[in-house]
């Protein structure tokens, strides 16, 4: 009877520790992901604003043209619409944008993301 007691007893251990390590490891992975994810966001960020702030400078100095481009290290496309322009970012990470502006104002009204990106 006793040996029975024992290997359950053993038993109730190893799924207990089997459990919390599982647990510790699913946090550690889920942590690793979140670093992940918020430092590809900030390069996004990053390569959004190099090329916003080329494309204000152009609307300012009269000098926007088609073709492409590279500021701070981003690779870029730059193709005139009647309302803005379509970005195609290149490097380091793939995306268009789509930019509304004035050209009279000179001022840039709002933007939109288009990626295809896989989480991590």
């Amino acid at each position: 009877m006793s040996d029975g007691f024992v290997c359950l007893y053993f038993l109730m251990i190893f799924l207990l520790c089997i459990t919390i390590i599982t647990t510790a490891m699913t946090i550690q992975e889920n942590r690793l992901k979140t670093e992940i994810n918020v430092r590809k966001a900030d390069q996004l960020a990053m390569e959004e604003a190099a090329v916003l702030s080329y494309i204000k400078c152009a609307l300012i100095n009269e000098h926007l043209e088609d073709g492409s481009q590279e500021e701070n290290g981003v690779c870029f496309s730059i193709c005139r619409t009647a309302h803005g322009a379509n970005v195609s970012i290149g490097s380091p990470y793939p995306e268009v944008l789509d930019i509304t502006f004035s050209s009279d104002e000179k001022h840039i009204y709002d933007y939109d993301v288009i990626r295809s990106e896989e989480p991590a």
